[in-house]
């Protein structure tokens, strides 16, 4: 009875497919999928900034353990794996390459880049030596519009250092907002997207509807990314 069954069961009596069959490494499949994503991620990477690069990094770790792991429990999955590192890399290296060329060609002869950090300050209702240092200078500054009820032609709009508090429709720290004004005859349409936003800084304290008083401003703004 016992070699009957053994008999049943042996590998010759299997279809030749199912005796040649062989799993496919989870890590080469997750890789060729994060390596897809790598490359959506430098297409969108003046939005994203070098968070991108996370992206197809991920992707090229899990497409070398996923060649580790083929060749050690011997698996299937070894084209999507090559595969998944080859797009993975291309992805990095484009999306570094147009992010460093977009970085040097976006703000233009004469313009100053600057971040938030000079405009913090212990007592938001009066900017500090930092700031007021910035005062009819022209900057070059990054940021999320504020919604509103306007989502076409907008020329005047308050420019946001968090993402998460414009999409949610909180209220902005003072010292994270800035009110811009487009020189004639620019506009804009409402996105979601990050901004550069190019012109004069100025520090004074005036409304600006349901955010209350804003101190700091770009005016006659006429650079715009």
């Amino acid at each position: 009875m016992s070699k009957f069954s053994d008999s049943l069961v042996s590998d010759e009596t299997l279809p030749e497919e199912i005796q040649n069959y062989k799993p496919i490494s989870p890590m080469a499949t997750l890789s060729l999928l994060c390596g897809i994503a790598g490359v959506i991620a430098a297409i969108t990477v003046v939005d994203l900034g070098w968070a991108f690069a996370a992206v197809p990094a991920i992707a090229a770790v899990l497409g070398f353990r996923g060649l580790r792991s083929i060749k050690r429990y011997d698996m299937a999955g070894r084209g999507a794996a090559k595969l998944g590192i080859v797009v993975s890399t291309l992805a990095l290296l484009g999306g570094t390459g147009y992010y460093v060329y977009y970085l040097k060609t976006a703000i233009p002869p004469g313009y100053a880049e600057i971040t938030y950090e000079p405009l913090q300050t212990a007592t938001p209702e009066a900017a500090d030596s930092s700031a007021k240092a910035l005062d009819g200078k022209k900057i070059y500054l990054r940021g999320y519009i504020y919604p509103t009820n306007q989502s076409t032609g907008i020329k005047t709009f308050m420019l946001c250092r968090d993402n998460g508090t414009c999409c949610f429709g909180g209220q902005p720290k003072l010292t994270d907002m800035v009110e811009v004004k487009l020189q004639e005859p620019l506009t804009l349409d409402y996105t979601s997207s990050l901004h550069g936003v190019g012109g004069v800084f100025r520090v004074k304290s005036e409304g600006a509807g349901k955010l209350g008083t804003v101190v700091y401003h770009i005016d006659n703004a006429d650079v715009l990314h």
